[in-house]
């Protein structure tokens, strides 16, 4: 560059990392892979939840640099955030060093300047920064079509594994370039190199499979693989995805959509621009993202590496065309986000996120919390849970039923154990959608199976279903036995032929969709037990799955007055009670939950065992009580089961 040249650009870099200061934030599900730094950093191992060997980000390149970065300063916060800006930047600069003119670095840096999702990407915690960098140098690597094929090629497998090693679907973009290359390359260099470069990712695919048992994130199996979603209904959602980004963010999409049609239409970037449209069109079909514009950034920033090359080439006057289209389309929107003062924009509501089918401004909500200039910015706590379940200070394991797992996970430390119906789980992500006709993008709600509850408490095996059982029993064994234990080693094996996946199926096929009501008898049931008490502390409390529990009353008939009854969860849940006698139903009740007993924690009160009064309908006479757990407008909040202890007639 020369002199003026190089003060335009720096100026333009300038404005840039100032917007992305100005926006910097973190997102919840960056603390999904913050707590597995945390955990790999204080000697837990590379684990979300303590007791399970789960990958639970999507991106491992992401995790290895932000894991250096927390090492060398002790903090995630602030390291992840300048991680992220320096990667942004870095990205910025490489895409703004090949506009050779003054007008081309304009309109090339109000195109990115005004591209909402970039801008808001260039931080959140997520792997973005890192997949701009990787893909503007891979775009140069494509584009270089002088450089000697074996070399060529060598340089972008090796892009391309480091790009799958960050985000597993970029494969999808980058394929039909870097199989572009093969043209003219010896087949021994072309085995020997292509050998070499993917080593990174081949590397990884490796570790996952020993350590993890698995090669594929959970989070794959959440959202992927098996959700039990028509797939014509995931394509509609994409396509709203799409529409909201058109919306919400005017530059987004026309960019790609021009990007693409000129990378088309040049020789040296069909390739690229081809690997941008089918990465588009994977976009649509697994449904878009929950993040609005994320996932269209990828094929943004390969289309902005063939914009700025070829805007260089033209016309003044057409790139101060696109300059004023640029500043248009986002003043069209109002202010831009970065000119105005915290709070930048108020947090959707639940209602406006479910009319907008799902997709959401995810700064937006988290700014208050997670943003770097919010002024009431309220950082997760490594541990900080300890104090709330476990206020005596007598440690020990707990578990938190919790959908939003990111500072709630980081929040609980290596003690709390978060069971997460969501994303998170090692059983739960490979089962179906609980409600295929009743989802949201990226949150797909699974049913919990009878006796899931029990087997983490304990450490035992206790799921009803013999299938799901034996199923469960390989999993457990890859996630949480010695890695190299000669009996995980045969699950590991066995679980690759598929061995139970036929048990596996026979439970979705017999019991997910259609609970079993969970019989019991009264003499099973415990005497009073202390009120405030967890259910994971007490195992003689009877978690009340989907289906129910009916409890036999030793096969005598008998009257009441009331049922005094203890249950969990009395802000959450309404118990409803049925009474039967000799099969059919006789009368039925609400369970009316009482005042908490004095002295319980906040936590206790809430999630502990409390009182409840059922009022028996006059004049019938049961010797079976049905007992259902209700949904509320608050269950979602619920951090536990619902479940029983004691019952009691009184006459």
């Amino acid at each position: 560059m020369n002199a003026p040249r190089a003060l335009w650009w720096s100026l333009a870099l300038v404005v840039l990392f100032a917007a992305a200061l100005r926006m910097a934030w973190l997102g919840d599900d960056a603390y999904i892979t913050l707590r597995s730094v945390e955990n790999w950093v204080s000697g837990n191992g590379l684990r979300w939840n303590a007791a399970d060997r789960v990958q639970t980000y999507t991106h491992p390149a992401w995790m290895l640099l932000l894991s250096a970065g927390r090492w060398l300063t002790g903090e995630s916060y602030l390291t992840t955030i300048a991680i992220s800006l320096g990667l942004s930047v870095l990205a910025m600069a490489m895409l703004l060093a090949r506009a050779a003119t003054g007008a081309a670095l304009l309109a090339s840096t109000l195109l990115l300047l005004g591209t909402r999702a970039f801008v808001e990407y260039s931080t959140s915690g997520l792997e973005t920064p890192l997949s701009y960098v990787l893909l503007v140098a891979f775009a140069a690597v494509i584009v270089r079509t002088e450089v000697p094929p074996a070399v060529r090629m060598t340089k972008a497998v090796l892009l391309v594994a480091l790009l799958c090693t960050n985000r597993m679907d970029l494969g999808v973009l980058c394929a039909p370039a870097v199989l572009s290359t093969v043209r003219g390359v010896p087949l021994r260099a072309l085995l020997a190199n292509g050998a070499l470069a993917s080593l990174p990712f081949l590397g990884w695919l490796l570790f996952a499979v020993l350590y993890y048992g698995s090669p594929f994130p959970v989070t794959a199996h959440a959202k992927a693989f098996g959700v039990g979603i028509p797939a014509a209904d995931l394509a509609v959602q994409g396509l709203h995805y799409a529409r909201f980004a058109l919306v919400d963010d005017p530059l987004l999409l026309p960019v790609v959509g021009l990007g693409i049609g000129i990378g088309l239409w040049q020789a040296t970037t069909r390739w690229l621009a081809l690997g941008a449209l089918c990465y588009c069109g994977y976009v649509v079909k697994v449904g878009g993202d929950f993040m609005a514009g994320r996932f269209f950034l990828p094929p943004f920033v390969v289309a902005m590496a063939v914009l700025v090359p070829w805007l260089s080439k033209r016309s003044r006057a057409l790139c101060i065309t696109v300059a004023i289209f640029a500043v248009a389309a986002v003043l069209w929107r109002g202010v831009p986000p970065w000119l105005r003062t915290p709070p930048v924009d108020p947090q959707p509501t639940d209602a406006l996120i479910e009319a907008q089918h799902g997709v959401a401004d995810e700064r937006a909500v988290y700014w208050p919390q997670l943003g770097l200039w919010s002024p009431g910015r309220a950082l997760p706590q490594w541990g900080m849970l300890d104090a709330l379940a476990r206020p005596d200070g007598t440690g020990g394991r707990w578990i938190l039923l919790n959908g939003a797992v990111g500072s709630a996970g980081f929040n609980s430390g290596r003690q709390g154990h978060v069971l997460d119906p969501l994303l998170c789980d090692p059983l739960l992500t490979r089962l179906p959608a609980r409600d295929p006709g009743k989802w949201r993008i990226g949150h797909v709600l699974r049913r919990i199976p009878e006796g899931y509850y029990e087997s983490l408490a304990t450490g035992e095996n206790r799921l009803l279903h013999p299938g799901l059982r034996a199923y469960y029993d390989a999993l457990r064994s890859l996630t949480r036995d010695p890695v190299f234990a000669p009996e995980r080693l045969r699950y590991l094996w066995r679980m690759a032929l598929g061995e139970f996946d036929a048990g596996f199926r026979a439970f979705t096929a017999e019991h997910y969709y259609r609970p079993p009501r969970v019989s019991l008898a009264l003499a099973e049931l415990p005497a009073a037990l202390p009120f405030g008490v967890y259910w994971f502390d007490e195992p003689r409390v009877r978690i009340v799955y989907d289906g129910g529990v009916s409890i036999g009353l030793d096969g005598r008939t008998h009257r009441a007055r009331e049922l005094h009854l203890q249950a969990l969860g009395g802000q959450f849940f309404t118990y409803r009670v049925r009474f039967l006698r000799d099969g059919p139903v006789v009368g039925e009740a609400i369970a009316n939950a009482q005042p908490p007993a004095p002295g319980l924690t906040p936590l206790q009160a809430t999630a502990g065992l409390g009182g409840f009064v059922v009022t028996v309908p006059a004049d019938i006479e049961f010797d079976t009580v049905w007992i259902d757990a209700l949904e509320t407008p608050r269950t979602h909040q619920s951090p536990g089961p619902p479940g029983i202890g004691a019952l009691r007639l009184v006459d």
